[in-house]
């Protein structure tokens, strides 16, 4: 896993090169937007690690500036992105080779479940609308140039519904329950089966059989990467966009809900897609790693690690630097929602050491849980950090105590504030976009750790409340007076002036002592 060292500037570093396009995860942060903190904290050779690395875009950046990285995260399809993304060891005329064996095994039978006949012509639709129910109702298809929809008769409706009822799928695709969670529309009894039609179901099952048949080591594992990163595209959980029309698509974004009418694509057009565009990624990532040569060589290398980040199975005092953008709380179920893809790569999630806060009555992952689990987590950061090294975090929550959690476990650690900014993202859930009560956007904070011994202050609840009521009210007169702002004020205080937050929610305190106007600023009541 060596390499020679390339120029500090790394090319095409947003989160938009292809590189960074293989596949979806949740919290990709863009890389010119945090890339600049390993020329800040680092230098050419030094050991970095993020623990819960998800895509692995930090990890990336520092590895093409020379630095050496420790890739880590719990979730087993992390691991399997990253493998993919760091990977060099393969041959892009191989894989496009494997493909056109694969497509040409698998046309025929993806012709069979598509084929529309009307009028004696003959389609083969690219996408169709189907009721909540499964009844198919329109389909998109190629007219020349232009893509045209056209409705489908009840009868041959019909026809395919019977078709899909008394279908038997004879390939293996996996049959493990999805965990219940009334929060992401897990329902009851639901399998990660029930998340696709009868055909996308078999065509599916049918093109990892044939990945399997043909495809191995690394160009398996990008054809792989390529499926799993298609499943949601042709599931159910496609919904339409109806102010743009019953077959404007709208994207997988979270949660498992099946709305009255969603979008069921074709499973071959769109995989040929997304390959194309996995293929663009390592291509990028090739063509970054073989840049032009410094002159002063030096190697570098990656691991990729699954191990728990309470317990990170590393030397003592041995990592220079260490980024992270731990799990937020209760937003983002991570592992129940990775199901869709860790399940058909017959991999299985330690949910029970997983962090998060989970509203499934199965997990017992409450906010209690959150906080001890962070404060472990910090703890195994300090341990590995080297004194007078840098730490830094980037986290967004919609709750203020998941947010008490994060500080107080860094503060705890005696880990001391260097530098606190906004770091706004460039595509934001529709909860950040649509509420002018939450935050838009990450703060990023570094620390440096210190072996000095900390002075962390202590408040009652009254005391704390009232501290916070008078420095929320002294930033509106200030003219600080959105919810970003404020919010960044106070958490800023907090770090900076090492206070342990007791039971004390400051979203609580904001929205109960003051005023939200209509153009998202707050005022004194």
């Amino acid at each position: 896993m060596k390499r020679i060292e390339t120029k500090e500037k790394v090319q095409n570093s947003e989160t938009t090169a292809p590189r960074y396009s293989m596949h979806k995860y949740w919290g990709k942060k863009t890389a010119a937007g945090i890339s600049q903190l390993i020329d800040r904290y680092t230098n050419p050779g030094d050991t970095i690690i993020d623990p819960f690395s998800g895509y692995g875009v930090f990890c990336c950046e520092a590895y093409l500036k020379n630095r050496n990285v420790i890739v880590n995260d719990l979730n087993p399809v992390a691991n399997f992105i990253a493998r993919n993304l760091f990977s060099k060891d393969l041959s892009i005329n191989s894989v496009k080779t494997t493909w056109e064996k694969i497509k040409q095994d698998l046309s025929s039978y993806v012709q069979q479940w598509y084929q529309i006949t009307i009028d004696d012509i003959d389609y083969i639709p690219i996408s169709v609308l189907r009721s909540k129910e499964g009844k198919p109702l329109q389909f998109t298809f190629k007219d020349g140039r232009k893509t045209s929809i056209k409705d489908i008769p009840d009868d041959i409706a019909t026809k395919i519904c019977l078709k899909e009822n008394n279908y038997i799928v004879e390939d293996w695709y996996p049959v493990v329950a999805v965990i219940e969670n009334s929060r992401i529309s897990a329902c009851s009894e639901m399998t990660v089966e029930d998340l696709f039609t009868k055909r996308t179901l078999a065509c599916h099952a049918k093109l990892l059989s044939l990945i399997e048949k043909y495809a191995t080591g690394s160009e398996k594992d990008l054809l792989l990467i390529a499926f799993t990163a298609n499943l949601a595209n042709c599931s159910k959980l496609v919904p339409p966009i109806k102010t743009r029309g019953t077959l404007s698509q709208g994207a997988w974004m979270t949660g498992f809900y099946v709305g009255n009418t969603y979008i069921e694509n074709n499973v071959m057009h769109y995989y040929e897609n997304r390959l194309k565009k996995a293929i663009r990624g390592k291509e990028d990532f090739l063509t970054t790693l073989t840049g032009d040569l410094l002159s002063d060589q030096v190697s570098s290398t990656y691991q990729i690690t699954n191990f728990d980040a309470k317990d990170l199975k590393i030397p003592d005092n041995s990592v220079d630097y260490v980024f992270t953008d731990p799990p937020y709380g209760d937003s983002v179920p991570y592992f129940e929602q990775s199901v869709i893809w860790n399940s058909w790569l017959k991999l299985t999630p330690d949910y029970q050491k997983e962090i998060v806060i989970s509203d499934s009555n199965q997990r017992k992952k409450n906010r209690e849980a959150f906080e001890d689990d962070i404060k472990q987590a910090f703890s195994e950061i300090h341990r590995v950090l080297k004194d007078n090294k840098y730490f830094s975090l980037t986290f967004h929550s919609l709750s203020g105590l998941e947010w008490k959690a994060v500080s107080n476990a860094c503060i705890s650690n005696n880990f001391k504030v260097v530098d606190y900014k906004w770091l706004e993202q460039k595509t934001l859930p529709p909860r950040q976009l649509n509420r002018l009560k939450t935050i838009k956007g990450d703060v990023l904070v570094t620390f440096i750790k210190s072996p000095t011994p900390a002075c962390i202050r202590h408040y009652d609840n009254q005391d704390f409340t009232n501290i916070i009521s008078n420095l929320i009210a002294t930033n509106i007169k200030n003219g600080i007076s959105d919810t970003n702002r404020i919010m960044m004020a106070i958490m800023e205080w907090i770090l900076r002036n090492m206070v342990i937050v007791g039971d004390v929610d400051v979203f609580t305190v904001l929205n109960g002592n003051f005023l939200l106007g209509g153009d998202g600023q707050w005022s004194i009541k």
